[in-house]
């Protein structure tokens, strides 16, 4: 692919644009412990969330990371919180599906429940005073097509009985309040939802950890897990550490150590492009009321202003395999300018990208394998869905192993493909597909 060089700013650099406020480092390291209570792997939202709780709790926890603290998705995502619009199709009860009782109940539960992420990222932010750029603005779900729009009465019913979403159905004739774009056949405005610096964010957990007594070693790759529940050896790169419990929190980056959980996750790459400075003016209109922009379609892009509301941050999936930042750069910036035209001459000053995991039935899911503790499987909602889960593991542990949470237990499903060992060898077949489909969908409908 032949790459327009002027898309690029001169201080152009292929890492995320977060992490000129917050980059990846050794803050609070210490040397592995040779016992523990309960031994983290994974440093991510969800390994400092349940360890934040677990320390607070008076528990001797330590965890631990194979890179520097803040390296992997939790420094490199588009920063929103869903506030619980986004659930498993399995249980979405689409056009055509029909939910039993119980699975509505279920579907209900895991909505409250997701919704419940967002007022615990909120409630951490002011307890350990996280200086983040949260803001609660709310957000915008554009439809791809006028038939996803017809499916955003009964949405937005739902979300509103059952988790108080304050959402609202609008048509294309009145989205100009929310977008200055005509893309979309409409869209829904949810205002329950939020938006930080995720890089920040990650960082006021980590130190709020260090201030409650967790052990944060970084550089500190697993090797092995050995044992059983209340007696495992964790050996690692530096020396072995002995534990009654481990909580993985390796989400997309799950890898050899735990090939049963690698088995039931397809690790995704996100990809985002952060734009230069732009015309105040300009800065303005695209988005008035500062929400951040989710869609309809299977291969989705998002979007929203950053912190100071000068730059445009623009994420998606452009390609299904890693062909280099300077390519994805370009691919999002056409897709920039489809929903934007007037962002023609807006150069890209940062593009990076970091692995989100999949499930099978799109759903979280915490549980345990093989005596481990576990949460992951994000589905692109990790903000808020993986500080959620990583609190709830360590409530489990806390209140020996009771936990009320319809994610606690629910089966975490194989993933259906031949000889799958975490590998998403598919994953450019099933893209293109999807993406083929959308094309037809938007030509055909639209």
């Amino acid at each position: 692919m032949k790459i327009d060089k002027s898309l690029f700013h001169p201080d152009y650099k292929p890492e995320p644009y977060w992490w000129e406020a917050a980059r990846p480092g050794e803050d609070h390291a210490a040397d592995l412990p040779a016992t523990t209570e309960i031994l983290i792997v994974g440093s991510g939202y969800a390994g400092l969330s349940a360890g934040l709780e677990l320390a607070r709790e008076g528990r001797d926890v330590a965890i631990v990371d194979s890179e520097a603290f803040g390296f992997g998705a939790s420094s490199r995502n588009g920063g929103g919180l869903s506030g619980g619009v986004n659930i498993g199709k399995g249980l979405s009860g689409g056009p055509g599906q029909k939910l039993s009782a119980e699975e509505r109940a279920i579907q209900e539960q895991l909505l409250r429940e997701s919704a419940a992420s967002l007022s615990l990222v909120e409630t951490l932010i002011e307890r350990e005073s996280i200086a983040c750029h949260y803001e609660r603005k709310g957000r915008y779900l554009g439809a791809f097509t006028p038939e996803h729009f017809k499916s955003f009465k009964a949405k937005s019913e739902l979300l509103n009985r059952v988790t108080d979403a304050q959402s609202t159905v609008i048509g294309p004739d009145e989205q100009r309040a929310e977008i200055a774009s005509d893309f979309y056949h409409g869209g829904m405005v949810i205002p329950k939802s939020g938006k930080l610096h995720p890089a920040l964010f990650h960082k006021g957990l980590l130190d709020a950890a260090h201030r409650a007594g967790a052990t944060l070693c970084a550089h500190t790759k697993v090797t092995a897990i050995t044992g059983q529940a209340g007696d495992f050896t964790v050996k690692t790169t530096r020396g072995d550490c002995r534990a009654e419990q481990v909580i993985v929190a390796t989400n997309g980056y799950t890898g050899e150590l735990t090939p049963g959980l690698r088995k039931r996750l397809i690790p995704v790459l996100s990809h985002i492009i952060m734009t230069e400075e732009l015309p105040r003016d300009l800065a303005a209109s695209l988005i008035p009321q500062g929400r951040t922009i989710s869609e309809t379609p299977r291969v989705l892009n998002y979007y929203r202003m950053a912190p100071g509301d000068r730059r445009m941050m623009f994420g998606g999936r452009p390609r299904f395999t890693d062909v280099g930042a300077d390519v994805t750069a370009a691919l999002l910036h056409r897709n920039m300018t489809d929903r934007f035209p007037q962002l023609k001459d807006a150069r890209i000053t940062h593009s990076w990208s970091g692995h989100v995991a999949f499930t099978y039935d799109f759903l979280p899911h915490l549980g345990r394998e093989a005596g481990l503790h576990y949460c992951m499987g994000c589905n692109g909602s990790g903000v808020g869905m993986l500080t959620y889960l990583g609190y709830q593991v360590a409530r489990r542990i806390v209140q020996g192993g009771a936990l009320d949470s319809a994610y606690a237990n629910r089966e975490l499903p194989r993933v259906p493909m031949p000889f799958y060992s975490g590998n998403p060898w598919f994953l450019p077949i099933v893209g293109g597909y999807y993406r083929f489909r959308d094309t037809l969908d938007r030509r055909f409908t639209g």
